[in-house]
């Protein structure tokens, strides 16, 4: 076979690419002014062609045709049934297929045309799944794909999932470049049957190299609407911060119905974490809020899932931490300030500006083991007197080694008080000194064979108060009891072949009161596809269960299945089931269910489906919620029901919602 290479110095070539071409066939003749090649390999720019044939016109034109094949510089790989080059920057292909390594995914289309570094598709499908039966693709009329800013742009696209359409967009926009770039970011969507429909789309914009803006205004549409902004900086190679600021305002007949305290919510808030401040050796932490009621953290752009545990804290605490950590000791300057959202003001709300800490860590010397812990707090506040709060914890301890080793034997003396007053004359000063004795006999014994390990860790703790006093004038210092009392723990793990046990038990017994506390039983049981976990509290005293949980499971493939059942004393009683079956290795459908055994009634339920491959992400869940609803007459309920849909088109991102339905009471 003859292998011919033809050389950029021939007439055809001289003007037709302004690079170093190299053109391989195993045959190639020359008929009316055209060259015809037969498979043909051509190489130009770190690319490679192939084709089953192709010939070279005086038009300065490339033409292949049959099982087209282009390697682009080992980041594009293309097929295509022809090809036609104008110019290394100008090439036209029918019956595409392409794959690029940034966007990790393909293209099959009718047509395409690369313009430099630009490539135009004509009637696409686009896809990260597997190019047979994908489980989704992107149908759409056009598409421009720029390898220079890795972007791809569509055009009036028809999202299709396992062969159905699913929904029409007339412009999508896939940016693949993980370098921080101005732009839209993924909106939020949520709904709650109380306050309507959220959307909120966040503005991102590169402001420098080392900060950016982001600024999402917000709507809910029964409640109102309001605009959140942050603003990212990174001003040393150790530290970062954000400012963040937002404000929100409710529509009256929101505000006048829930009979709210403020119609506009606004605060702000500012991180700023730093190492290496003044030296290797300190760090600066501060996070300072403000807000006129909480509501303004709960209307957070970002809280799509409707989660209102931040409305339980009606206290917004700022903090300034400020530490120099040594070899042997820490130094610690802590400043926190309070706004009590439920106060018309905040000037008798106490505020701690300062506290000083000095930390001595756990340290060995001739056998004794002792640290200390020491603090003045400064306790501040507009109207009133003010308080000065210095405490001390300062323990001792020596440890030996009995009976070569068989029992270990540790002694800790401590130390700890408190003393404080205002800044009142003559105000009565509280004080408190508390010395304790423990000892403590443990031991960790081993025995091992070939399919047999057995470790055993028991130890007993006698702890005794040896002298408390207290005159406490303030609701700023508490003190705890010091108690007598004697403790037994022993944990162990005995592990036969495929049955392991973990175990621990616990009990105290109280010398001044004469009684013990709950005797506590912990232990987990595996033994081939089943686990049993129990948890249970038993009252000597009461000569009763005071508390009990146990869960019993298996585990073998394709199923997960469990049953446990909840036991508080004179608080609630119930059990829960739960089943996971896998459908296959990305594939699993799941539920579960509660029931009240003191009421007699459902507390929830819940069922979904969740699936995840190289290519997308998707979780459906429904759950029906029975929520106690307390009234003039009672305890009421109502049923809420939560839908969550979680869809992620990988790489490209995808929907994680929530949508909450209240009930009716």
């Amino acid at each position: 076979m003859l292998l011919l290479r033809i050389s950029v110095t021939l007439f055809l070539f001289a003007s037709f690419l302004l690079a170093d071409v190299k053109i391989f066939a195993t045959n190639a003749k020359e008929t009316n002014n055209t060259l015809i090649l037969k498979n043909p390999v051509i190489i130009y720019n770190n690319s490679i062609i192939q084709a089953d044939k192709g010939f070279v016109t005086q038009k300065r034109k490339i033409v292949l045709n049959g099982h087209v094949f282009v390697l682009y510089k080992n980041k594009s790989l293309v097929s295509a049934n022809s090809l036609t080059a104008y110019s290394s920057k100008n090439i036209d292909l029918n019956d595409v297929f392409f794959y690029d390594r940034e966007m990790n995914g393909w293209i099959i289309a009718d047509k395409s045309k690369t313009l430099e570094s630009k490539i135009k598709f004509r009637k696409l499908h686009f896809s990260t799944c597997c190019v047979k039966k994908p489980d989704w693709f992107m149908k759409a009329t056009s598409a421009s794909y720029d390898r220079k800013e890795k972007n791809l742009k569509l055009y009036n696209i028809v999202l299709v999932i396992n062969k159905i359409p699913v929904f029409y967009l007339p412009y999508l926009y896939l940016n693949f470049d993980k370098t921080r770039r101005s732009g839209l970011l993924r909106p939020y969507l949520g709904y709650s049957q109380n306050e309507g429909v959220l959307y909120s789309q966040p503005v991102y914009f590169v402001t420098s190299l080392n900060t950016d803006l982001e600024i999402t205004p917000t709507i809910r549409t029964l409640r109102g609407k309001g605009i959140y902004s942050v603003f990212r900086f990174v001003d040393s190679p150790t530290s970062q911060g954000y400012i963040k600021a937002g404000v929100f305002k409710d529509k009256y007949k929101y505000y006048f119905k829930n009979n709210l305290a403020n119609q506009k919510h606004f605060g702000f808030s500012f991180r700023y974490d730093r190492s290496k401040l003044f030296t290797d050796k300190d760090k600066l932490y501060m996070y300072l809020k403000y807000a006129n009621d909480v509501d303004y953290f709960y209307l957070d752009a970002y809280n799509y899932h409707f989660n209102d545990t931040y409305l339980s804290d009606k206290l917004i605490t700022s903090e300034t931490n400020y530490i120099i950590s040594e070899k042997s000791s820490l130094y610690g300057l802590y400043l926190k300030y309070f706004i009590d959202t439920t106060q018309i003001n905040n000037d008798a709300t106490w505020q701690i500006l300062p506290q000083l800490n000095y930390h001595h860590y756990l340290s060995k010397n001739y056998g004794i083991l002792n640290y200390m812990d020491f603090n003045i707090y400064n306790y501040y506040r507009k109207t009133g007197s003010n308080f000065v709060l210095s405490d001390i914890l300062l323990p001792i301890a020596l440890n030996y080694s009995l009976f070569n080793d068989y029992l270990k034997f540790k002694i800790t003396e401590s130390l700890n008080g408190g003393y404080g007053f205002y800044y009142e004359k003559n105000s009565l000063k509280s004080k408190y000194i508390n010395l304790s004795t423990q000892i403590k006999f443990y031991n960790s014994l081993t025995k091992t064979s070939d399919n047999f390990i057995h470790i055993v860790s028991p130890s007993l703790i006698v702890n005794l108060k040896n002298y408390s006093k207290s005159d406490i004038y303030t609701e700023l210092m508490s003190v705890s009891d010091i108690q007598n009392y004697i403790s037994l723990n022993i944990f162990q793990i005995l592990q036969i072949d495929s049955f392991k046990l973990t175990h621990t038990l616990n009990e105290t017994y109280y010398l001044d009161l004469s009684k013990y506390a709950d005797f506590e039983n912990i232990f987990n049981i595996q033994y081939g596809y089943y686990t049993v976990d129990e948890n249970n509290k038993y009252s000597f005293e009461k000569k009763e269960l005071s508390y009990n949980n146990v869960k019993i499971s298996y585990n073998k493939s394709p199923f997960l299945c469990f049953i446990s059942h909840v036991y508080q004393k004179d608080v609630s009683q119930s059990y829960t089931v739960g089943l996971t079956y896998d459908v296959n290795k990305y594939k699993k459908v799941y539920a579960e269910y509660n029931f009240d055994l003191d009421n007699h009634y459902p507390k929830y339920w819940l069922t979904g489906v969740k699936f995840d491959n190289k290519c997308w992400h998707y979780n459906f869940s429904f759950k029906q919620s029975r929520i106690p609803v307390m009234e003039e007459s009672g305890i009421s309920f109502r049923k809420d029901n939560m839908v969550t849909l979680n869809v992620i088109l990988k790489p490209i991102g995808g929907l994680n919602q929530t949508f909450v339905f209240k009930g009716k009471k």
